[in-house]
């Protein structure tokens, strides 16, 4: 049980309680249907907390079986899937940003990564976690080949304070990984979120990084380094980025949400931005206004067209009232990346992560947030979304 103080000198205990993280909507174990994971942990006293990965596989047609629960790292908060060992089913990656009480943000601080291997035997059913320190205060991750070695390597983005890097651990073997090191040099400012793809088409995975004000690109370089930060662009708290081609124009563009002035206990500021790439290396920015403290983005064709959309989760943690709000933008028809808000509505209280998929069976798209809280695509209004549903 937790104890706090009363006003009046008197202690009150708080019932036990779990807390929802990041959430993944994919097919897990190879039957064609989406399947929901979420990292999840349980506070009953003060940190560190035990913390899991809830994964619930669809059993039929928009139907799940029951909760698969699988220990890891305390206190996970992002979750990301991905094929860490070749084997062509995606395995899952949570990431704890400390797993030990600490008094500053410092270079030893506790971050880390649990991995989730899938079994080889039964789809859909994992392996006991291996836990990968990485010091800092691990607050996103990302799985790519970075070498050309054709194993897939783990990227962290560390939010410590005094550090301001990103860290790779190279897979050096299959199931072995190297210590941590620090890539990307050069940046000013923490690292909230990062991503990995090949943004200048040159063929090398590049790194894409937000935190604080800026967005920046390290580029690729020969034999899995990358050049110093370039910065492309700039928003008031940018905390989560997507690569995409959101115009179809054959080149990878950026997506983040901007928290605004919610980090620092103001209002207003925050949006979904996006930089568009109009030539190599070239980008326009163009953004949307959306609900205080937006946290996630994602970019998925969520009404059917063929054109992908978006879709951003907000919160603000420094208000005790539900602040949580859901925005849906879908792109227009008749320009190319250019999006509009299309609907907005009050999701679970303190929600953080979003998450779309098919997991109602019907076809279509619907959005998923750490709960896990479903909701269902409507079966007459391409891309508009229903009230809130408990995964069936």
């Amino acid at each position: 049980m937790l104890a706090a103080c009363g006003g009046d000198g008197g202690t009150a205990f708080i019932a036990p309680y779990w807390v929802g993280g990041g959430v993944v909507v994919t097919d897990l174990d190879g039957d064609g249907r989406d399947d929901v994971a979420m990292t999840s942990t349980y506070v009953a006293a003060a940190p560190p907390h035990p913390g899991y990965v809830d994964v619930w596989r669809q059993t039929a047609s928009g139907r799940f079986g029951p909760l698969q629960r699988y220990a890891v790292a305390a206190d996970p908060w992002v979750l990301v899937a991905g094929d860490v060992n070749g084997d062509a089913r995606p395995d899952l990656l949570a990431v704890s940003p400390m797993t030990v009480p600490a008094p500053a943000n410092t270079v030893g601080d506790s971050g880390a990564l649990a991995l989730l291997r899938q079994s080889a035997v039964t789809p859909g059913v994992f392996e006991p976690a291996q836990v990968l320190p990485t010091g800092g205060v691990a607050s996103d991750a990302a799985m790519a080949d970075t070498d050309g070695d054709g194993r897939t390597d783990l990227l962290v983005a560390d939010a410590a304070i005094a550090n301001h890097r990103a860290l790779r651990l190279a897979q050096q073997a299959p199931g072995g990984f190297a210590a941590p090191e620090a890539v990307c040099p050069g940046m000013s400012q923490g690292w909230s979120a990062l991503a990995v793809g090949d943004l200048d088409g040159d063929g090398r995975a590049d790194l894409v990084g937000v935190g604080g004000t800026q967005l920046w690109w390290c580029a690729g370089q020969a034999g899995g380094a990358w050049a110093g930060a370039a910065v492309l662009g700039t928003g008031t708290a940018l905390v989560g980025v997507v690569l995409a081609d959101v115009d179809a124009d054959g080149r990878v563009d950026i997506v983040a949400a901007d928290a605004g002035n919610a980090p620092a206990g103001a209002p207003g500021g925050a949006a979904v931005r996006w930089w568009r790439q109009t030539a190599p290396g070239v980008f326009t920015t163009q953004s949307q206004a959306v609900a205080d403290g937006a946290r996630r983005v994602l970019v998925r064709d969520l009404d059917q067209d063929g054109r992908p959309d978006l879709a951003a989760i907000s919160t603000v943690y420094q208000t005790q009232a539900n602040s949580t709000r859901i925005t849906v933008m879908l792109q227009s028809s008749v320009t190319p990346g250019a999006f509009g808000v299309s609907q907005v509505w009050e999701g679970p209280y303190n929600a953080s992560f979003i998450a779309a998929g098919d997991v109602t069976g019907d076809g279509k798209p619907d959005i998923v947030v750490d709960g896990p809280v479903v909701y269902p695509q409507s079966g007459t209004a391409a891309g508009r979304f229903l009230s809130a549903a408990p995964l069936p």
